[in-house]
């Protein structure tokens, strides 16, 4: 039974080893993520939890500025375009990572001490967000390269290494900053990012012979600043219903909705491996022209699968907030279905956004996120103002929808533009399996008192997929 197991994987293509291992690993730093949860929400308070969650929000919208989000699909479509230099277009791209980084770090440095806190927090973590927003880059970079040439070991040990780590590092520190429980779990997971990140930067010049090459250089800025609005509504979408929260609501409802968020998101380890396995094929079909009904049907097969995950994650909703923290955050139960839905969307908006970015189209790319977080921060804030933090869940859901919509809407435009005939994705049946999910989302909270039902729905959905799991083993393998 091994040797044959054995044989079977010995026998599968590179691109499909390096799908496998990526799951693995996201399994085990998400695992660890989860198993750590419980752990976290009975040893800080909801306010120290948010803390964390506040610190993880700017953290995101400040390295939009220090990295250019370069280690997206910038590298994917550099490194498509420079096939023959790789090497220089890695090095140039940390390069400038690391002067945006010193750069922007002397100027927001100059605001918090001499005019006013952007941020609530000491200037000692500042600097430590600042040091962990550079290392990440460059450990985002340096995977981005890796996983481009399907190259999986490394980047499967360092991501493993970094979960597990992480979340020990922040328990000890808990522990030993008793008078700063929030900033002992940030520390912890920003100590092992920076370690991590510094082997990778100097990974990222090992090979290259120059430093920084002007031509590379000038591509990644006409790239990716037009994209800078976009990432940074992609942010609000994800990030800023926190922040809002927080200051309307008071920390501890940010603390629940951000452990609603963070129980919703367990389903982004699918999502991510199946997306992060699919943009080099994607790019590789769009190039080569060939192997499109393919793509199609493992791209619609794939979407389904998430879906259903999806759909049972929201199921057990309930178990769920019950296991990973006490009964102070049972509330987050109401919100768990809508940021699912929104975790689903995401992973359709990535598949269209694909294409944009192949094509390099980020204008479009761009105007569809502007008006998406536009939509999210009015509707936070008179909905959350009006009827509590829950229904943040629901204004985020509503502008995922047009998020998705618009991206979708803007690639048949990127494609009609590139005078492509044959689409590479089965829209109809995209669209039909994301209305009824959507639906099914809305109208299953009434279900959350009735647990024989709910087991029911999730043994069938589970019978599903065993019967289909060849067919999902053959998607995985296009």
């Amino acid at each position: 039974m091994i040797d044959k197991i054995k044989y079977k994987y010995l026998n599968l293509s590179l691109a499909t080893k390096a799908t496998i291992w990526a799951f693995v690993a996201s399994m085990i730093q998400k695992g660890i993520s989860v198993i750590s949860t419980p752990i976290f929400t009975r040893i800080l308070s909801t306010e120290q939890y948010a803390q964390y969650t506040i610190y993880q929000s700017w953290h995101e919208i400040f390295i939009i500025f220090i990295s250019l989000n370069v280690f997206n699909y910038a590298t994917y479509t550099g490194l498509t375009k420079y096939s023959d230099d790789r090497e220089n277009f890695i090095s140039s791209a940390q390069s400038v990572i690391s002067i945006l980084s010193i750069l922007i770090f002397i100027i927001y440095s100059i605001i918090h001490l001499f005019f006013v806190k952007i941020v609530d927090f000491s200037f000692p973590v500042i600097v430590v967000m600042f040091l962990d927003m550079l290392f990440f880059s460059s450990f985002s970079l340096w995977a981005a390269k890796e996983r481009m040439d399907f190259k999986y070991k490394m980047v499967t040990i360092y991501s493993i290494i970094i979960g597990v780590v992480g979340p020990i590092i922040s328990i000890i520190l808990i522990f030993t900053m008793p008078n700063n429980n929030g900033l002992g779990r940030i520390f912890g997971t920003a100590f092992i990012n920076i370690a991590i990140g510094l082997i990778c930067y100097f990974l990222n010049f090992k090979k290259s012979n120059k430093l920084l090459k002007p031509e590379y250089a000038k591509f990644i800025f006409l790239y990716c600043i037009p994209l800078i609005p976009h990432f940074l509504s992609t942010q609000i979408l994800t990030r800023f219903d926190r922040i809002m929260i927080n200051d309307i609501c008071g920390p501890s409802k940010a603390g629940i909705y951000s452990l609603a968020y963070s129980l919703s998101s367990l389903l982004l380890i699918v999502n991510d491996a199946i997306f992060k396995s699919l943009t080099p094929l994607t790019y590789k079909v769009i190039k080569e022209g060939i192997g499109i009904n393919k793509l199609k049907e493992s791209v619609t097969g794939l979407t389904l699968l998430v879906a259903i995950l999806n759909f049972i994650l929201i199921l057990l909703a309930p178990e769920a907030v019950k296991i990973f923290a006490p009964i102070e955050y049972y509330e987050a139960i109401y919100i768990i279905p809508s940021v699912s839905a929104s975790v689903y969307l995401t992973y359709l908006f990535n598949l269209f956004a694909n294409i944009e970015y192949y094509y390099s189209e980020t204008k479009f790319v761009t105007f569809a996120s502007i008006i998406s977080a536009i939509a999210n921060i009015l509707l936070n804030f008179i909905f959350i103002k009006r009827y509590g933090y829950i229904a943040a869940g629901y204004t985020t859901l509503v502008s995922y929808v047009l998020y998705a919509l618009g991206h979708y809407i803007f690639m048949n435009k990127v494609l009609k533009k590139h005078k492509i005939k044959e689409k590479y994705y089965n829209d109809k049946a995209i669209i039909g399996i994301s209305i009824l999910f959507i639906i099914a989302t809305i109208i299953i909270i009434p279900l959350y008192n009735y647990l024989v039902l709910r087991y029911l729905l999730i043994i069938i959905l589970f019978i599903s997929i065993l019967f289909n799991r060849e067919k999902i083993v053959k998607y995985l393998k296009n």
